[in-house]
């Protein structure tokens, strides 16, 4: 075999990413060509009694055709048929050298095997094939001949893609033929050399890689609670009333509920608009820290907690309460003196 064709069959194994054995259960055929060698070849004694024999030409072409069936990565079975050539020797009588003839003894068989293959990647196996076989062989000048044979190879295969693989192989069979004096009266060795391609069939398509899609990104959350002053203090107050506590309480279940990740808690108190600025100012502060400190009590963390008064800011009443006696505007601004607690983080997942 040439040099430039072993270096071809070298880089086409090099050059594809597929499983060499194929898929479990499937059928695959092929064919292969190769360098055939019969050795060993030996005669009955009677005719080495009777003349003297010489070798012209043991090499010859090989070819051969195959099926197999694969049972899993490891394990397949083959029947092939293989013509394996002709040997070709010369006769010389020993009583009259001036006699001479020339003959070939052709081979062929049909064989069932055995494969066992052992990935060494993702598209290369090395395998080895057992088994047995039928041959027969021909001489134009003896019987023909026909017998059981051992049959026994050793190779690579490459996937040159899901349905395409090329092999490169050697097989041995022995012995070929037999010394009896009735038939052929010479029994051979053979090694065939051969590369071969085959064609795998029903090979499925690998499913698609199932790529999970990316964690969502976090989301910006924000809730506020209210709570009107009035319900936990009384007017003009910064002290707990005794049934306030109840109210407070599902104000912490509900902030426990919404709490996103690393949220903040911010309590934030209002007053109406009776009274100074500056007394608002405090006194809005005095009844948020109030909550807050309550809120951390029932097991908001500390650090999580801020707290902002905000005095007569943002009335929610606006205009509505214009005129009126004291008590009248007490009654009216009631909405504006309350507590609010917003709730801000990131949500773990979009929604």
């Amino acid at each position: 075999m040439n040099k430039s064709l072993i270096t071809l069959i070298v880089s086409g194994l090099l050059a594809a990413n597929a499983q060499a054995a194929g898929q479990d259960n499937t059928w695959y055929a092929g064919a292969k060509l190769g360098w055939s060698n019969f050795y060993g070849a030996d005669h009955n004694d009677a005719i080495k009694d009777a003349a003297d024999i010489s070798k012209e030409d043991d090499d010859d072409l090989g070819a051969g055709a195959f099926v197999g069936y694969q049972v899993n990565q490891n394990v397949g079975f083959e029947l092939g048929y293989d013509w394996l050539g002709k040997y070709r020797y010369e006769v010389t009588d020993k009583l009259d050298p001036t006699m001479k003839d020339k003959d070939d003894v052709s081979a062929q068989m049909a064989q069932l095997t055995m494969k066992l293959g052992f990935p060494v990647a993702d598209s290369l196996d090395l395998y080895g094939r057992l088994g047995g076989g039928y041959a027969w062989t021909d001489s134009r000048e003896l019987d023909h001949d026909r017998g059981a044979v051992f049959v026994g190879a050793l190779g690579a295969e490459y996937a040159i893609d899901r349905n395409w693989a090329a092999r490169f192989e050697y097989q041995y069979t022995t012995p070929l033929g037999d010394m009896d004096l009735d038939q052929t009266g010479v029994e051979l060795d053979n090694g065939l050399l051969a590369v071969g391609m085959l064609y795998r069939f029903g090979q499925e398509a690998p499913l698609p890689a199932v790529v999970p899609p990316p964690p969502p990104m976090p989301q910006p959350v924000e809730h506020t609670f209210s709570l009107s002053s009035d319900v936990l203090f009384d007017f003009n107050k910064a002290t707990l009333k005794p049934e306030a506590s109840q109210a407070l309480d599902t104000l912490y279940s509900q902030i426990e509920a919404a709490r996103p990740t690393d949220g903040m808690a911010t309590v934030m108190g209002y007053t109406d608009r009776l009274g100074s600025d500056s007394y608002n100012q405090q006194l809005s502060e005095q009844r948020a820290r109030t909550v807050a400190d309550y809120l951390v009590g029932k097991g908001l963390p500390a650090d999580k907690v801020q707290v902002q008064g905000m005095g007569e800011s943002n009335p929610v009443t606006g205009d509505s309460c214009a005129s009126g006696s004291k008590r009248e505007l007490i009654v009216c601004l009631a909405p504006d003196r309350r507590v609010e607690v917003k709730v801000e983080g990131v949500s773990e997942m979009a929604q």
